[in-house]
């Protein structure tokens, strides 16, 4: 492991999701006419802050802007001029107003930017301002198709075994050099092998990619292993982490620029110069070469990464940030009972996890996993640790999801149902582990994060085994010692912590928890692999009939469930709170991509003493 991954170890923040929207292809459907646009006065620079998990709703189609349209950007426009903001949405916030700052309030230490071969909630944060996909999701639709970004259009082939990408002409990195194809096809290719990186996260999520080429400057070509539909392929490359970097600088600088360096990027948004990254408040400026005209809204984008819950909460409340992401429910309330700060609360596909060490004895024993499932209380873990803001469901895909199995057949899994009678089902539990010889006089480890919500949500699970008579102790970890034990293996006997299901769908979703090469099974280095497991998949990524992919998704999740090394206790709501100011937010339930950007908030000045949307907002912008 790299040492810079111990550097600044506490100069940083803590960190959760961030927040919103990106674009697709230009103008969609009729343009408006162009309306005079206020300009907001510059707000003062931030104070560290929290994170946050957006997402939109239903958001008209998508088409490539002219050429033209990247030229001359005029002072003053309407928002569907930039882009095909819905109506329900355009008719909440009103017109755009360009100028401002807007400041992120980001619960992680801002510790270190790679996102390619560290992969962690707080890398996207420096990442997705300044970064791009080829692809992305719907930024006002999670359920949408996936639309332009760095590529503007691409044609899939007759066999549905290759695709073609066309870039947009005249894209140049945030240094003034030229973007080529081979600054894409590099990237790629060092995502699938991983070579020069430490755990490439991508790596599983493009195995069934067998070649990357340039037909030319502007034109990427992808070769798969077999056919497959096209949003099957597509889906990976809209995830978050499969941003696109410069060929030349990871050349120069090797994985200590991925760290270290974030000055080189194509996003709406440029790292301001004379900073260092681990420092805790982060400044980035507008990019005013962005290839979607008009976007971003503010000038200046600042993201603090606050650690301390009290800290967090307290910034939000003296307006010193105006947006920030809430996982933790005791702060909710205080938000939802202020007379200006408005709230928008939903289901997201993310989950608080327990992975069980199936390389230790006596958790090498699927009958002990079991057990271990059957101990924890998820209807109380959501009222405790949730406040009740939160559902419990199977092993992929959050309750809600047309993915989901039924309750028939996540019951089939023997004690994965929610128990109606604890007390019943923890004797059963201990039953099971009498019967399996568990020394119940062993203490045994639990590897946690040292982060106060982390450590709040371990010890609820650490009460529950206690009553069954297991005996656990914390081995607390930093952050970055933390990610080094998950990507080499070396954890204890349980390891918590938060979750996201980045889609729907088994290889682009669950994939990364279950493919052997991936990141993100914490149980396969130096461990076992489920073979099996892994040949399903294999079949998923090829099967084009949708209610046989449907069929297979569900022969995986229950394979999984029946392994026990991995279980949501619960899947999340998150909600975000946000100053009466800060417009254009929609939040929709898709963990990745485009609302990371921020590039579609604005600043009204005209609202900073508005109360009409203060308190729990529902419907619009997107929330239950």
């Amino acid at each position: 492991m790299p040492n810079h991954w111990f550097r600044n170890p506490r100069a940083l923040v803590v960190a959760p999701v961030l927040a919103i929207m990106a674009l697709a292809a230009v103008a969609c459907g009729a343009a408006a006419t162009a309306t005079p646009v206020p300009t907001a006065a510059p707000t003062e620079a931030p104070a560290p802050a929290a994170e946050a998990m957006p997402e939109p709703t239903a958001m008209p189609e998508a088409m490539d802007k002219p050429e033209e349209a990247m030229m001359d950007k005029p002072d003053t426009m309407a928002a569907s001029d930039v882009v095909p903001i819905p109506d329900n949405v355009a008719d909440f916030y009103g017109e755009v107003v360009y100028g401002g700052t807007l400041r992120i309030n980001y619960e992680d230490p801002l510790e270190h930017a790679n996102a390619w071969g560290a992969a962690s909630g707080v890398t996207d944060r420096y990442r997705m301002p300044t970064g791009a996909l080829l692809v992305m999701e719907n930024p006002y639709d999670s359920g949408a198709p996936i639309i332009p970004d760095l590529a503007q259009s691409w044609e899939l082939a007759d066999g549905l075994d290759a695709i073609t990408f066309n870039f947009r002409p005249g894209t140049t990195w945030h240094n003034g050099d030229a973007f080529t194809c081979e600054d894409a096809r590099f990237s790629f290719e060092t995502m699938r092998s991983g070579e020069g990186i430490t755990a490439s996260y991508m790596q599983s999520r493009l195995a069934n990619v067998d070649t990357f080429s340039c037909a030319d400057d502007m034109t990427l070509e992808m070769q798969f292993t077999g056919p497959s539909g096209e949003s099957v392929l597509l889906l990976p490359l809209a995830n978050r982490r499969a941003q696109v970097f410069n060929k030349a600088w990871f050349e120069a600088g090797g994985e200590e620029a991925m760290f270290q360096d974030v000055s080189v990027g194509l996003g709406p948004f440029m790292w301001r110069e004379d900073q260092q990254v681990g420092i805790d408040t982060q400044y980035f400026d507008k990019n005013p070469d962005y290839y979607f005209p008009g976007l971003p809204y503010v000038d200046e984008l600042v993201i603090n990464g606050i650690l301390d819950e009290s800290t967090q909460q307290a910034t939000q409340l003296a307006h010193q940030t105006d947006w920030h992401w809430v996982r933790n429910w005791g702060q909710y309330q205080s938000y939802v009972d202020h007379e200006q700060i408005a709230t928008v609360i939903r289901a997201t596909r993310g989950n608080f996890r327990l992975w069980i060490n199936a390389r230790n004895a006596p958790f090498d024993n699927v009958k002990v996993r079991q057990a271990v499932v059957m101990a924890i209380d998820r209807r109380a873990g959501i009222q405790v640790l949730q406040d009740g803001h939160g559902a419990a469901g199977g092993f992929g895909y959050a309750p809600g999801s047309p993915w989901e199995l039924s309750q028939e057949q996540r019951c089939s899994v023997p004690g994965w149902c929610v128990s109606d009678d604890m007390e019943a089902t923890r004797a059963e539990a201990r039953a099971i582990l009498e019967g399996e010889g568990f020394d119940f006089e062993k203490t045994y480890s639990f590897t946690v994060e040292s982060d106060a919500q982390v450590q709040a949500r371990s010890t609820f699970l650490q009460e529950q085994l206690r009553l069954v008579g297991i005996q656990t102790d914390f081995d607390l970890v930093e952050t970055i010692a933390y990610r080094e034990q998950e990507a080499s293996g070396t954890w204890g006997d349980l390891k918590p912590g938060n979750s996201t299901v980045t889609a729907d769908d088994p290889n682009a979703g669950v994939a990364g928890f279950l493919r052997c090469d991936s990141a993100g099974n914490y149980w396969t280095p130096n461990g076992p692999c489920d073979d099996g497991i892994v040949s399903l998949l294999d079949q998923a990524q090829t099967e084009l009939d949708p209610a046989a992919r449907l069929d297979l998704a569900h022969q995986i999740e229950l394979a999984a469930m029946n392994q026990y090394s991995s279980f949501p206790v619960y899947w999340e709501q998150e909600a975000v709170s946000f100053w009466p100011e800060v417009n254009g937010y929609s939040h929709f339930p898709a963990p990745n991509g485009s609302f990371l950007k921020f590039m579609h908030l604005w600043i009204d000045p005209a609202d900073m003493d508005n109360s009409d949307n203060a308190g729990q907002i529902s419907g619009v912008p997107g929330g239950a």
